[in-house]
C-alpha cells in the first residue's frame, strides 16, 4: 500500500516520533543545493488536473474534492519533506500542468505548500522549470536533484547536468528511491570532473 490517507494533522507529528534517528544525520557528504519535485504520480497518486474534481475542501485535516473523494499523498512524501526541512535543504516544485492556481490551492489544503521555496507549474519542457529554479535560487544544475515519474522529463533535465531520478510504475517517490538518489548525487560529485 503506497498511499497515506490524511487524517488529523496532529497524527503527522506522531508518525515521525519513530524515525528521529533517520533525521539526525545526513547520509552522504555532499548535500544537494536544492531538491525538486514533480507533483503528479510523484508526490500524489493522480494527474490532479484530470483525476480530481475541484473545488476542494478541508475539514479536520481531511481534504476532499467536489465528489467527496479523499485526496491522498504517497506514504513517504511527508517523511521526505520533513527530512529535508530538518537538514535545511531547500525544496521546489516543477510540475507540467496548466492548472497553476488549482495546484497551489491543493498544496495549501494538504499543508505541503509551506515546504517549498519556489514553484514552477506550467506546460513546458521541464528544462524550462530547471532554468527558472537555477535563476531564482542561484544554484548550479549539477547541485540539483529532481524527481519525476515521466522518463522523458528525466532524460531532458539530465542534459542540463541535473541529478534526475525516475519514480516508476506510478508508485511515487519512496524513501528507498530518495536515499538512492542522495547516494548517486554524492557519487557524482566525488568524480574529479565535477570538482570546482
Amino acid at each position: 500500500m503506497y498511499l497515506l490517507r490524511f487524517t488529523c494533522r496532529s497524527l503527522l507529528n506522531k508518525r515521525f516520533t519513530h524515525c528521529r534517528k533517520c533525521m539526525e544525520e545526513f547520509p552522504v557528504g555532499h548535500r544537494p543545493a536544492i531538491v525538486i519535485f514533480d507533483l503528479d504520480f510523484t508526490v500524489w497518486p493522480y494527474w490532479a488536473d484530470c483525476h480530481l474534481d475541484p473545488p476542494f475542501s478541508e475539514a479536520n485535516g481531511i481534504v476532499k474534492d467536489n465528489k467527496r473523494e479523499t485526496v491522498e499523498l504517497y506514504s513517504d512524501t511527508i517523511k521526505i519533506f520533513e527530512f529535508l526541512k530538518h537538514h535545511s535543504v531547500p525544496m521546489a516544485i516543477a510540475s507540467k500542468s496548466p492548472e497553476t492556481r488549482m495546484y497551489h490551492g491543493l498544496m495549501k489544503l494538504l499543508d505541503i505548500h509551506k515546504y517549498f521555496v519556489q514553484f514552477e507549474i506550467y506546460c513546458k519542457n521541464k528544462q524550462n522549470h530547471m532554468r527558472a529554479i537555477h535563476t531564482g535560487q542561484k544554484v548550479d544544475f549539477q547541485d540539483m536533484i529532481f524527481f519525476d515519474d515521466e522518463y522523458n522529463n528525466i532524460r531532458s533535465t539530465r542534459e542540463l547536468g541535473v541529478t534526475a531520478v525516475h519514480c516508476p510504475n506510478r508508485r511515487g517517490l519512496t524513501w528507498e528511491i530518495f536515499m538512492s538518489a542522495l547516494k548517486a548525487h554524492d557519487v557524482k560529485h566525488s568524480q574529479p570532473s565535477l570538482h570546482r
